[in-house]
């Protein structure tokens, strides 16, 4: 499926809970993020957002909260990798993608300037249309490589 042919529209189940004012109002321009891998490779079973993984269920108790919905990725590869190694998901050998949340596939937004939080969490939601691709524009790195250059 070519980018040209998502529609901008978002799931049926985005109607549980109201976007963040500033996401909606963040500059529709991609962010530089990793992503960790379940499968170990860079495909849509990776890049699942947690509640579809989930059957369509909240694992929180707020089902208004917009994190709920969203693909989580990472701006800094240290807060993936911290991700990976305390989420039962994720075997080792951890894989880890480098990409950018693109506007094509739907809104990304820091965690921290939604939530207002003083956490000094790289985490960032990213809120996908129906049929986005975003594993497309993501790459499996050497983690160890990335570790020293990543700020």
């Amino acid at each position: 499926m070519r980018h040209s042919d998502i529609a901008k529209k978002f799931p049926s189940y985005f109607k549980s809970f109201k976007f963040p004012i500033c996401a909606c109002d963040a500059p529709a321009e991609p962010i530089k993020c990793y992503r960790a891998c379940k499968t170990r490779n860079v495909d849509v079973e990776s890049f699942t957002p947690s509640f579809a993984e989930n059957d369509y269920r909240v694992i929180g108790d707020d089902k208004s909260d917009p994190s709920e919905y969203s693909l989580s990725v990472y701006g800094k590869i240290k807060d993936v990798k911290r991700f990976a190694a305390t989420n039962g998901n994720y075997n080792p050998p951890y894989r880890i993608a480098l990409g950018s949340t693109e506007p094509c596939c739907g809104i990304a937004q820091e965690t921290r300037k939604w939530k207002k939080t003083k956490s000094k969490s790289s985490h960032i939601d990213w809120w996908l249309y129906e049929n986005a691709l975003p594993h497309e524009h993501f790459s499996i790195i050497d983690i160890e490589q990335h570790m020293s250059s990543d700020n």
